[in-house]
C-alpha cells in the first residue's frame, strides 16, 4: 500500500568507534552502519517505519537516547532482523504535523559495536513539512558547564504554567554530551520553552530545572542559551564543604603564619554591581570575596594558579542565590574567567575583565 505520508529526510551521519581491540587479521572495521534506504506504511491506524542499513546491526541504549518528537501517545515498538530495523508506532499520528525521530547513537554494528552517532528521519501527515528549526545549548546555571542527555520541551504559548508538567509537551528534543540539543520540524507558533533533567517530562523538586521567561519562536530565534539550577541548592553548604581553610590568625605557630607571602589582586572593570568573586582551584572554592562595589581588590592570597567565578548579588545577601521556577525567578548570573591566573607572593596583579 502506497503511504499517505510526504515524507522529508533530514539525515546527517556521522561515525565513532568504540570496543576497541587488537585486531587479528586484516584492518579494523571502524565504521558505523550506513543507512541504505526507509520505507513509511500506514495502515488501521498503525504505521511502521523500516530502516535498512549495509551491516547486521544491534540497539545501543536505547531507552537513553531514542525519542519522537512531538511524543507519541503510547510506546513505539522496536524490532531488528538482520539488518533492518523496524518501528511500529500503535498510535494516531496528529493530522497536519510534521514529526522527527531521533535514533542519534540508538545503532550500533553487531560486529565492532562502532555507534552511528546522529541519525534523525523527518515526515509529515500532511503534505507541508514543517522545516523552521531552532537550536541552543543547555548549561548549569552554577559551574557553567555542559548538562548532557536533558529533555528541552516546548510548550504551546497558551497553555497555563500549572498545566505544564502535567500534559506532554508539544516538542521535544535531548541534549548531546556538549549541551547542544536541536529542533529541526517547528512551526511558526509562539511557545513556552523548559528543561528538565530527569527521565520523564514530570517535574520532580530535587532535579535541575531551566526556562526563559519570554516565549521562543523559531521564525524569530534561531540559539536560545538555557541555564538549569537546582532549586534547593545551597550554595553555602558547598563553600563550606570545599573551603581550604588558611592559616588562623590565633594559631600558637605564628611562625607558619609568618613565613606565607601573599598576593593580591585587582580586577579592572567598568561594572560597578554588588558581587561576589571566588578563587577555584581544582573545582574547589579556596577563597571568597564579597563587593558593594569598585574597588574589587582580593587580597592576601595564597600563592598558587587559580580560575575565577564572578557572581553577580543581584538580591544583595551576599552569595549565589539559585532559580524558582514557581516565582519564575532565574538563578543569579555567574560568569568564570576564562583562563588560569597565578598569584605570586608579595605581587600584586593587575587583570582587565569586562565582565560582561
Amino acid at each position: 500500500m502506497k503511504s499517505i505520508y510526504s515524507i522529508f529526510i533530514y539525515l546527517l551521519l556521522l561515525s565513532s568507534c568504540a570496543n576497541i581491540v587488537v585486531p587479528t587479521g586484516g584492518e579494523k572495521d571502524t565504521d558505523s552502519p550506513e543507512m541504505l534506504n526507509k520505507s513509511i506504511l500506514e495502515k488501521e491506524g498503525i504505521t511502521s517505519i523500516n530502516f535498512t542499513f549495509n551491516e547486521y546491526i544491534q540497539l545501543n541504549k536505547w531507552e537513553e537516547y531514542f525519542y519522537i518528537s512531538p511524543p507519541a501517545k503510547k510506546g513505539i515498538q522496536k524490532k531488528i532482523k538482520g539488518k533492518i530495523l523496524t518501528l511500529i508506532i500503535e498510535d494516531t499520528l496528529t493530522k497536519n504535523t510534521t514529526y522527527n525521530i531521533a535514533l542519534n547513537n540508538c545503532i550500533k554494528d553487531n560486529n565492532e559495536g562502532n555507534i552511528l552517532d546522529i541519525l534523525n528521519f523527518i515526515f509529515s501527515t500532511s503534505d507541508k513539512i514543517d522545516s523552521l528549526t531552532l537550536s541552543g545549548q543547555l548549561q548549569d546555571a552554577y559551574t557553567l558547564n555542559a548538562v548532557e542527555n536533558a529533555w528541552i520541551m516546548l510548550f504551546e504559548e497558551n497553555r497555563a504554567d500549572s498545566i505544564i508538567f502535567k500534559e506532554k509537551p508539544n516538542y521535544i528534543a535531548k541534549t548531546n554530551k556538549n549541551g547542544d540539543f536541536h529542533f529541526p520540524n517547528l512551526n511558526h507558533r509562539n511557545y513556552t520553552i523548559v528543561s528538565l533533567t530527569d527521565f520523564d517530562f514530570i517535574y520532580n523538586e530535587d532535579e535541575e530545572i531551566s526556562f526563559l521567561n519570554t516565549v521562543v519562536n523559531a521564525e524569530r530565534d534561531s540559539f536560545i542559551s538555557l541555564l538549569s539550577f537546582d532549586p534547593i541548592i545551597i550554595i553555602d553548604s558547598i563553600i563550606k564543604d570545599s573551603t581550604i581553610t588558611e592559616v588562623d590568625s590565633t594559631s600558637t605557630d605564628s611562625l607558619v603564619k609568618e613565613e606565607i607571602k601573599y598576593g593580591n589582586l585587582n580586577i579592572i572593570s567598568a561594572e560597578n554591581k554588588q558581587c561576589i568573586f571566588q578563587l577555584f582551584q581544582n573545582n574547589k572554592v579556596i577563597r571568597e570575596f564579597i563587593f558593594t562595589e569598585q574597588p574589587f581588590l582580593l587580597t592576601d592570597i595564597i600563592p598558587g594558579k587559580y580560575q575565577i567565578k564572578y557572581i553577580i548579588d543581584s538580591n544583595r545577601d551576599g552569595k549565589w542565590t539559585t532559580g524558582n521556577w514557581e516565582k519564575r525567578t532565574q538563578a543569579e548570573q555567574v560568569i568564570n574567567y576564562p583562563s588560569e591566573i597565578t598569584i605570586r607572593s608579595n605581587w600584586n596583579l593587575e587583570l582587565e575583565w569586562e565582565l560582561k
